[in-house]
């Protein structure tokens, strides 16, 4: 039975689907956790300056619906790059029900390796490559850090990790009034991870704190290899997008070459 080139990449498509719904999904749970009263204004003493400390800390704890939602996206997004490379395969070689995996690699000469083991149309090479599916490095050219850590978080099946201690979007003060002070700073707000909370004033005192603060939060995927917090729905889209590019360059490619 002959197969179509469109019915081959419908799989890759689907995938892509399915993470772009997880995505849209998870924005709207978090944006619906963030209209809750999540956070709370406390002041605490520093013993060390007896400084007043006035913070804002996070009271509620992330939702499971949200990893569940984020690891949903990034598997989809992650298997349609196989996807893509199942269906080219069958379509320019040999059909197999064997999969075959995308060249995810270290760098260029890496990438050229696995292009070879793993079989892969000579014709389709210079396709992939423009896709740099590897990290930068001094040693060589190209390379994209974030997409090759993100897929590498997928290829491990756990459960995706998220936070709320990346990083304060955006921060507007109420009116702050001095009367009788020793010191007093305004630091940037800097996350603390472990104590789930930020600084905003320091003083030594009398001041009067007149209205509220406004602050815009983001969920951050939360691993060990990531090099800064990142926000997991620019990083969810931003995977989604390079799956969609590279699938449909496959896809382009096997076109041109069975036409």
């Amino acid at each position: 039975m002959t197969v179509s080139i469109e019915d081959e990449f419908l799989p890759v498509q689907d995938s892509i689907d399915f993470a772009n719904t997880a995505i849209a999904e998870l924005d709207q749970l978090i944006k619906a956790f963030f209209k809750r009263d999540v956070a709370e204004i406390i002041i605490d003493i520093d013993p060390k300056t007896g400084e007043n400390v006035q913070k804002i800390k996070f009271k509620a704890h992330i939702p499971k619906d949200f990893r569940r939602k984020a690891t949903e996206a990034l598997n989809s997004a992650r298997h349609s790059f196989d996807q893509a490379a199942f269906a080219a395969r069958n379509i320019l070689g040999k059909r197999s029900r064997k999969g075959v995996n995308y060249p995810w690699s270290r760098n260029p000469s890496d990438l050229d390796r696995l292009l070879r083991e793993r079989g892969f149309d000579s014709r389709l090479w210079d396709t992939i490559r423009e896709h740099e599916p590897y990290a930068t490095s001094d040693s060589h050219v190209g390379g994209d850090d974030l997409i090759r850590t993100i897929a590498t978080i997928a290829n491990n099946k756990h459960t995706v990790g998220l936070s709320i201690n990346g990083f304060i979007a955006e921060t507007t003060f109420p009116n702050i009034k001095t009367i009788r002070i020793e010191s007093f700073s305004i630091p940037n707000p800097i996350w603390d991870p472990a104590k789930n909370e930020a600084e905003l004033i320091r003083w030594k005192g009398d001041i009067e704190i007149d209205g509220d603060y406004n602050f815009t939060f983001v969920v951050c995927l939360k691993d060990h290899r990531l090099a800064k917090p990142v926000d997991v729905m620019f990083a969810l889209r931003y995977f989604t997008q390079k799956a969609k590019i590279v699938c449909d360059s496959i896809k382009a490619k096997c076109l041109e070459i069975s036409s």
